[in-house]
């Protein structure tokens, strides 16, 4: 089977139609292929070697860790059998990845596996995962199965925000942040990347309805604390439908979109500082979706929300012009959402894109001109 996988997984150079710049395209005849989520580093620390899921079923998302390589075309299978968005790439090569209360991590170069911890039979791990620049601690989020007592109603699930020390496998319980009903879910969980003992956390549900979306947690007083006060009408309902989170590399705050459809304008990529105290306007040229930013800082990459397609727009985070990168196929269901994100020496911006046949590839455009 792994000869197989080898055999499947091939690059080939396309030209975007709309801006005539070059992308470099990997794909399976097996099934989709896809690029870890956005907030995840899907590269290796040379900037060369890519790890993808491929060979996924597009109805179970479950397909192989690969590692590429995009100077020879080699490939690597590094997993089998494992669902989308489970994995981040930590600065020393180890992949992270998560599979129901286990956490595990892979050596990328020599494929040792090691579990890191494992969660209680009636907890369940999600991602997407996040990792200190130092590759010491892991951002994590679990949903614990409470054991019904006499009393029915007491029965359900509570979402834990937490930390993973990678070297002792410790896990801290950061957050237990108990929303109500109907929107009870805490996800999204994001460490700070420079400091361990902050975390983010989304406040999740229909964006049209939530007040507010972004958290924090000081994991050292257990204070929680909502950055960005979203505007309201006077009967309460919002007026800033706001997602999709990333922190700035440097931990100094998280970009995140607001998005076209929100009553309050302007729209567009916004930054708030990571103690909610001052937030800017970034850009709004186009109907933003999802956010990437550079490791260097430089740049931000954003792509679109619009029927059947896609654009990725690069986004100078100083002057916040906008640069149309291209425009490509898009499914508009995960795991083919393009959620463009960067390399670790911020010269190449990555997403997934569908084809012709609605099959997901990923692309990789070197925006080095740009730099």
């Amino acid at each position: 089977m792994l000869q197989e996988v080898l055999m499947m997984l091939t690059s080939t150079t396309i030209t975007d139609t709309i801006t005539g710049q070059s992308i470099l395209a990997l794909g399976s005849e097996g099934g989709d292929t896809g690029h870890l989520y956005f907030t995840a580093m899907s590269w290796l620390s040379n900037s060369r070697h890519l790890i993808v899921h491929t060979d996924m079923n597009r109805e179970t998302w479950t397909g192989n860790i690969v590692r590429f390589d995009t100077e020879t075309g080699d490939v690597q299978v590094l997993e089998e059998g494992l669902t989308w968005g489970s994995g981040v790439v930590s600065c020393d090569d180890i992949i992270y990845l998560l599979k129901g209360n286990e956490l595990y991590a892979i050596d990328a170069w020599s494929g040792e596996r090691r579990t890191i911890c494992k969660l209680g039979e009636h907890c369940t791990f999600f991602g997407p995962l996040s990792i200190t620049n130092d590759g010491k601690v892991l951002g994590v989020y679990w949903k614990e199965a409470l054991h019904p007592s006499e009393d029915a109603e007491s029965g359900g699930a509570e979402w834990v925000i937490g930390t993973v020390n990678v070297a002792s496998g410790e896990l801290y319980e950061a957050a237990h942040p108990q929303f109500a009903e109907p929107y009870p879910i805490a996800n999204h969980a994001m460490i700070n990347p420079i400091d361990p003992n902050q975390v983010f956390f989304s406040h999740e549900g229909a964006t049209e309805q939530i007040p507010d979306r972004l958290w924090v947690v000081d994991t050292e007083t257990g204070e929680m604390s909502n950055l960005f006060s979203q505007k309201r009408e006077e009967s309460g309902r919002p007026v800033e439908y706001v997602g999709h989170e990333i922190w700035a590399f440097d931990g100094s705050g998280l970009y995140f979109v607001k998005y076209p459809h929100s009553p309050d304008k302007p729209t567009g990529v916004y930054f708030v500082d990571r103690r909610g105290e001052r937030h800017e306007f970034i850009n709004g040229d186009y109907r933003y979706w999802h956010v990437g930013i550079s490791p260097d800082g430089r740049y931000a990459a954003a792509d679109t929300q619009e029927p059947g397609i896609s654009k990725i727009v690069l986004i100078n985070t100083a002057t916040k012009q906008s640069e149309l990168l291209c425009e490509l196929p898009c499914r508009g269901m995960h795991p083919g959402h393009p959620h463009p994100s960067f390399s670790p020496d911020s010269r190449k911006v990555t997403f997934t894109f569908s084809d012709e046949h609605d099959v997901l590839h990923v692309g990789i455009m070197d925006i080095s001109d740009q730099l």
